[in-house]
């Protein structure tokens, strides 16, 4: 495998508001001192040929779902840079402090039996020990004390002056991250400090020291909350730990882009904390690059492509036989060697490429310079035939492959029995614009009588999410107080079988809701989908609400959703937060008509010839509006009764059995004409027959 190093050269240009892994804000302090990227001296066990990898963190460091692309915690692009010999176990959690961690039945108690001795343990907090107010006593430490003492060793023995219930020592970073060390060391593992990485908090050109998670006074306390990057490499020097600055490469990284390249290429859009993929990966070579000068794992090594697609799979499910369906990906690339040249992108049979959403082909080029490219690609998926199709799309440097994976799936159907479709609101933050897939069509989603609060980031499937919430303040149900969502078939019918989202109460446990559909514009004769109003816990999605439905919506109709909130306190400042309002099933257009040759059109076969060199046969037929009015197409031209051995190549499906092309044209007005190309292979060189059919719509 050619080796392709990294080197992110030049400058690009970020903003920011304090957003934890898991929810907290927070004020900024001091500024922080330069870091080295990693302590000299330190401890390490020699581990043995099959070396294990535990990381413990937030949600900076987990795993995602594809789903949630661009999103990626910077763990997951670890295992790329070992051998194969290398285990990794990510046990990074999304809202987790150093202190949450430690209790909580499902993350430390469940691990620490499971690190053995020579492994190794990666340990990155502070995101979330940043928390306050009512999260402070599960989540909540100080740099060193509470006290606003800076002597992490003598943190014990007095009562927390916040959680008066507890010792001082439980709110104390550097307590925690010496208990981890010295309980990773009490079964013969090895630790490894790395600081978290920074919050994309500019002011100018630089990261603030709040991003640097030096943190003053939060809210009414009485101290500074202190320099969390600080406490842990007092740790490191105290108890000789290997040390990582993550924190000071990944200010040396953002910084490098500056504030608006920084939020369009490093973070997800939601927020300033968490990364997207090209950053994940940059963060994780940076944490590999400080573990071999601490010459931890060398041997286990390995060079990495520096091409990532974002997300790593285009799965088109089913999809009408000639019909195109586009999805894209972010092609995100850095130490590229050569540092300029050409990447040349190759799809599939049945899928091609664009740059720009307008030329579309099989092989697309995209020059770089000083080794590092972010590029959009967009991908469509044409089926042919009724069938599955699948494949990569491949990436090389010249002649060099690269070892990148976009892997590309569909299957085509006939449109008969129609196509999964969907159209989902509330997927990034607070946008109100739908997603869709299919052949629906949402409008944004509309609020009335509501009024939008901030977002919060809160668990959905135990993957932190940035969420919409907006305050319910009427005691009782208020049919003026709702949010809407819209879904249309456009020609065909949208068969709706489950109405489904993430609701929950935030700021309290109060906020209760109704959800109801209506194909009514004026929401009369609505349906509730719950037998009872909703209630939650505060600021839990306990799982996804999911209502079967049987809902025919035909064509020119819509279905509206409305999701009514209130709270049943009838105090102030409570909110409903949503997520993934989704209304899915099945949609088809209607079937093509047929028209009368004698009405409609007239034929004109002409032109058949044969390639000698391709041993094809290519024909046209010209189709003339002999109608009198104006034909808005497609129109589709069936081959019936095609002489046996013979194969249309260039059908644009088959349809009960019979193949068809699609013709191109949109509208044809009177007397006007449309020439159709039409390509044969006929191998046993027989006498050619057939009959056309006309239709105009879709199959």
């Amino acid at each position: 495998m050619k080796r392709l190093f990294i080197r992110l050269g030049g400058t690009l240009t970020l903003s920011a508001g304090l957003i934890a892994c898991g929810g907290g804000s927070g004020v900024g302090s001091t500024s922080a001192s330069p870091r080295l990227l990693a302590t000299a001296e330190s401890s390490v066990t020699p581990t043995a040929a099959s070396p294990v990898i535990h990381m413990l963190g937030d949600s900076t460091m987990t795993m995602y779902t594809q789903d949630r692309r661009p999103q990626m915690g910077w763990g997951e692009a670890m295992p790329q840079f070992f051998d194969s010999t290398v285990k990794v176990n990510n046990w990074a959690l999304g809202g987790r402090s150093s202190r949450s961690f430690y209790y909580e039945a499902t993350r430390w108690p469940a691990i620490l039996p499971k690190i053995s001795a020579g492994d190794y343990v990666i340990v990155q907090f502070a995101h979330n020990d940043q928390k306050s107010g009512s999260d402070y006593a599960t989540y909540g430490t100080y740099a060193f004390c509470s006290d606003g003492t800076m002597d992490g060793e003598a943190c014990v023995g007095r009562p927390d002056k916040l959680d008066p219930t507890v010792d001082i020592s439980e709110h104390s970073y550097y307590q925690w991250l010496k208990k981890y060390v010295q309980q990773i060391r009490a079964r013969g593992a090895n630790p490894i400090l790395m600081s978290p990485i920074v919050r994309k908090y500019f002011s100018g050109t630089t990261i603030t020291p709040t991003g640097q998670h030096n943190v003053g006074v939060i809210g009414g306390e009485t101290y500074a909350r202190g320099d969390y990057v600080a406490a842990m490499k007092a740790v490191a020097a105290k108890y000789s730990v290997p040390f990582v600055d993550i924190t000071a490469e990944t200010r040396k990284i953002v910084e490098s882009y500056g504030d608006a390249a920084a939020t369009a290429n490093l973070y997800i859009a939601a927020d300033s904390t968490h990364p997207q993929v090209l950053f994940a990966n940059l963060i994780a070579k940076r944490a590999v690059e400080g573990m071999k000068k601490l010459a931890i794992l060398n041997d286990h090594m390995v060079p990495v492509t520096s091409l990532i697609a974002s997300p790593g799979t285009l799965d088109y499910a089913t999809r009408y036989v000639g019909m195109p369906t586009t999805k894209s990906v972010t092609l995100s690339a850095f130490d590229l060697d050569p540092a300029a040249g050409t990447v040349t992108v190759t799809a599939p049979t049945n899928f091609s490429l664009s740059l720009d959403n307008v030329n579309w082909t099989q092989s697309v080029g995209i020059p770089f310079a000083n080794g590092a490219f972010i590029q959009p690609l967009a991908v469509r998926f044409t089926p042919g035939e009724a069938k599955s199709y699948g494949g990569n799309v491949s990436f090389t440097v010249g002649n060099v492959p690269l070892n990148t994976t976009l892997a590309v799936q569909g299957t085509g159907i006939s449109a008969a029995g129609g196509i999964p479709s969907y159209a989902s609101w509330f997927t990034a933050g607070t946008s109100l614009s739908p997603v869709t897939d299919g052949l629906v069509t949402g409008s944004n989603a509309s609020v009335s009588g509501l009024v939008a609060q901030s977002s919060k980031v809160i668990a959905v499937d135990g993957q932190d999410t940035t969420v919409a919430r907006y305050v319910a303040d009427s005691p009782v149900r208020n049919d003026r107080q709702f949010l809407q969502f819209a879904v249309s078939p456009g020609n065909g019918t949208f068969t709706v079988d489950t109405i489904s989202t993430y609701l929950t109460s935030s700021g309290g446990s109060t906020v209760v809701a109704d959800i109801e559909y209506s194909l009514n514009s004026d929401f009369s004769g609505s349906t509730r989908l719950n037998t009872a109003p909703l209630k939650f816990v505060k600021d839990t999605f306990t799982a996804r609400l999911v209502y079967p439905v049987v809902v025919q919506v035909p064509a020119g109709r819509t279905l509206y959703v409305r999701v009514f909130p209130w709270n049943t306190a009838g105090t102030l400042g409570k909110m409903l937060a949503i997520y993934g309002v989704k209304v899915s099933g099945s949609a088809k257009n209607p079937e093509p008509t047929f028209v009368d040759g004698t009405s409609g059109f007239s034929l004109l076969r002409s032109g058949l010839t044969w390639n000698r060199i391709t041993n094809k046969y290519t024909a046209s037929i010209t189709l003339t509006n002999t109608s009198g009015t104006t034909l808005t197409g497609p129109f589709q031209l069936a081959f019936n009764h095609l002489t046996a051995g013979v194969t249309l190549d260039n059908a644009s499906g088959t349809h009960d059995g019979v193949s068809y092309i699609t013709a191109a044209s949109a509208a044809l007005a009177p007397g006007a004409s449309l020439t159709v190309p039409v390509t044969y292979s006929n191998p046993n060189k027989v006498a050619i027959a057939y009959t056309n059919s006309i239709y105009i719509g879709n199959f």
